[in-house]
Order: structure tokens, then C-alpha cells, then sequence
């Protein structure tokens, strides 16, 4: 009997440590796998909040780059305004310098003949190679050749 007694023990302890070892196994498995989905489930949270950060940062700094370019554009363009009103500006005063020499030469020219006399016609007659030869090539006299 003490055989049959220590049999069955060995069975029932083998059978229990088989159960148990299954039922552990088992409940340890299911443990490490809620573990590892609320980790990835926290990881994939954890990369969603970074790529928003992300997302954020990057439309931040575009909008930053645009607002700046924009910037830059207006002061192209105000530079651009400047610089024709400066050039259109030192046209007209350039004109103007030149229409008031060209306003004392008139001027002088009445007051040479008055002077002298056979001098003006040589002045009057440069002055009108100087403005009219340059149109009318064909008056060049054959002595200075052609331009």
C-alpha cells in the first residue's frame, strides 16, 4: 500500500507540478503580453506626441522663413523704388545742368558779337558744327574726314 500511497503521491505531484507550470506559463505569457502592448501602446503615444512636435516646429519655423521672405521682398521692393526715384531724380538733375549750360552758351553768345565781332562767327559757326554736323554728315568738310 505504502507503494500505491507513494505512487499516486508521485503522480498527483507530478500532475500539480505540471498544472501549475502550464497555469504559471500561461498567466506569465498573458502578463508579458499586456506589458508589451501597453508599451508599444505608450511608445506609439510617446512617437505621435514627438511627431506633433515635429509637426509643430516645422510649421513654426516655415511660417517664420515665410514671414521673413515676405520681409525681404518688401525691402527689395522699397530699395528698388528708392534706387529708380534716386536715378530718375539724378536724371532730372542732370538735364537741368545741362539746359542751364546750354542757357549761359546761349546767353554768351549774345554778348560776343557785341564785343567781338569777327570772333562771334567763328564761335557761332563751332557751335553750329558742334550741334548740326553730327546729324548731317555730308557737310564735313573733305579736310577733317569722316567720323
Amino acid at each position: 500500500m505504502e507503494a500505491l500511497y507513494k505512487a499516486l503521491h508521485e503522480a498527483l505531484h507530478e500532475a500539480l507540478h505540471e498544472a501549475l507550470h502550464e497555469a504559471l506559463h500561461e498567466a506569465l505569457h498573458e502578463a508579458l503580453h499586456e506589458a508589451l502592448h501597453e508599451a508599444l501602446r505608450i511608445e506609439a503615444l510617446h512617437e505621435a506626441l514627438r511627431i506633433e512636435a515635429l509637426h509643430d516646429a516645422l510649421h513654426e519655423a516655415l511660417h517664420e522663413a515665410l514671414r521673413e521672405a515676405l520681409h525681404m521682398e518688401a525691402l527689395h521692393e522699397a530699395l528698388h523704388e528708392a534706387l529708380y526715384e534716386a536715378l530718375r531724380t539724378e536724371a532730372l538733375h542732370k538735364a537741368l545742368r545741362e539746359a542751364l549750360r546750354m542757357e549761359a552758351l546761349y546767353k554768351a553768345l549774345y554778348w560776343v558779337p557785341a564785343i567781338f565781332p569777327i570772333a562771334s562767327i567763328y564761335v557761332s559757326a563751332y557751335i553750329a558744327a558742334l550741334f548740326f554736323l553730327p546729324f548731317f554728315p555730308f557737310l564735313y568738310p573733305p579736310y577733317l574726314g569722316r567720323h
